[in-house]
């Protein structure tokens, strides 16, 4: 629907554009289209933008007044921002005490082997942003974001239970705010930035990249929509899978994806977002899809339940392809 909508508005326009043609007068006046009757019309429609908060430029519109079921968090991060003590959510915060994974990787931990790590584990992650810089007004600026992503062998009483993987996820980036929308599209934020990730270890289980990406986030009265492209910065091959200098992965864009893209939807008093990666290669196409549902049970959390299924599921998992399944609970996040 999203696609069709474009093209239903500009064909409606052209065919608009050829019907006034055609039912021009033959005896229509050129003269009516003197120059002060066109800077009286001018003047109108300026008084009329004025009041209605939209300024029309061509299908591009500086909208103030239209809703976006962004609107809420938008607002929230403000009020934020203005408290000082506060810090403000980056990516979802949530805690999956239970989940089932279809083929854990047992490298991440050295206690670990493929003969006792356990199916059942728990999940959770934490993110945060701050700012770093901010225009003197709105919320324009640089930030320092931070996402931290554990998996747990919670339920693994055999070795102890460990922390099979650990993920970091620092990241500095310019957020930009907008109040154009195009076709009945509220475009929200737009962030640029370097991004960092890695699993903290060393040797054979080391696993981290280096990024510069661009995201964009817009959306409408009920429909959020993400996309997000990276490039990544290029390492030295390692001569020795144990050097301590050198790509770790030099493969992971072909299993963990080149792009992204999200979509959120508010159904009732639920809530679904999609996250899909891809690795834009048709002869051997990989990538990944997650699904979360939540059901708000109190006015600051949610109950989730979340669903993976493909590569990168964690940083040690790049290239395995995994089927996940758990639930639990987050902090309100739309």
């Amino acid at each position: 629907m999203s696609v069709l909508k474009p093209l239903f508005v500009i064909t409606t326009l052209v065919f608009c554009c050829i019907a006034h043609a055609q039912t021009r007068p033959a005896d229509y006046d050129e003269k009516n289209l003197s120059a002060p009757k066109q800077e009286n019309t001018a003047e109108e429609q300026d008084t009329a933008s004025e009041k209605s908060g939209i300024e029309i430029i061509d299908i591009i519109k500086r909208d103030t007044t239209t809703e976006s079921a962004l609107d809420a968090r938008l607002e929230g991060d403000k009020e934020a921002l203005d408290n000082v003590f506060a810090i403000t959510q980056h990516r979802q915060n949530y805690l999956l005490p239970y989940t089932y994974v279809s083929s854990p990787n047992a490298l991440g931990n050295e206690d670990l082997t493929d003969d006792n790590v356990d199916n059942n584990e728990a999940k959770f992650q934490v993110s945060a942003k701050l700012p770093l810089y901010l225009e003197e007004t709105g919320f324009d600026g640089l930030y320092f974001g931070f996402t931290l992503t554990s998996f747990w062998q919670l339920y693994n009483s055999e070795v102890s239970k460990p922390f099979r993987e650990t993920n970091y996820e620092p990241e500095v980036f310019w957020q930009e705010t907008a109040d154009y929308s195009v076709l009945g599209y509220k475009f929200n934020t737009f962030q640029v930035g370097f991004n960092h990730m890695s699993n903290g270890q060393s040797g054979i289980r080391s696993r981290s990249w280096n990024r510069i990406f661009a995201s964009i986030v817009f959306s409408d009265n009920d429909d959020i929509y993400y996309l997000k492209t990276w490039y990544r910065i290029p390492e030295d091959e390692k001569e020795d899978p144990t050097d301590p200098t050198g790509d770790d992965n030099p493969d992971i864009q072909d299993f963990y994806g080149r792009m992204e893209f999200g979509y959120g939807r508010k159904i009732g008093a639920f809530k679904m977002m999609a996250l899909l990666r891809n690795n834009l290669d048709f002869s051997d196409n990989r990538g990944s899809i997650q699904l979360d549902l939540t059901y708000p049970i109190s006015d600051r959390y949610d109950l989730l339940i979340q669903y993976f299924n493909g590569y990168g599921d964690s940083l040690i998992d790049y290239n395995r392809s995994q089927e996940r399944i758990g639930i639990g609970f987050q902090l309100q996040f739309l």
